[in-house]
């Protein structure tokens, strides 16, 4: 067995480069590490220090079908579940299957972000399931 210790990054394909950013930093606060918007293939690496990091690929003028994309969803823990909600709502982000998910030992927001990719908003670490 190979021991980790947090997700490191998770690499996705995006419709627009800086659609994308701007929603990872305007919901999450999600900070540019690497800027490569410059490159033919543009890409850039955004996150938190210690936390999470996201690394987009643009894909642009391409139509990425949710059946192509090739993670199903991410999971990132909540600070405050009941801000976060009601900052959701404020910011008109449309929350999946009705509203939070209660799970046995915690709860969950479904979201999306502009390219289709599915995100868990968790209100504990793995659900608490110890």
């Amino acid at each position: 067995m190979i021991g980790i210790t947090q997700i490191d990054h998770i690499n996705m394909r995006v419709r627009n480069l800086n659609e994308s950013i701007d929603f990872y930093a305007r919901l999450f606060g999600f900070e540019m590490k690497e800027d490569r918007r410059g490159d033919q293939e543009p890409w850039a690496i955004i996150g938190l220090k210690d936390v999470a990091y996201l690394c987009l690929y643009e894909h642009p003028g391409k139509d990425i079908p949710r059946e192509g994309l090739t993670i199903n969803h991410f999971g990132l823990v909540l600070a405050d579940f009941d801000e976060a909600l009601a900052k959701l709502k404020e910011y008109g982000v449309p929350i999946l299957y009705g509203g939070p998910v209660d799970w046995p030992k915690s709860r969950s927001i479904y979201i999306t972000d502009p390219n289709g990719h599915e995100i868990e908003l968790a209100e504990y670490v793995g659900g608490r399931l110890g």
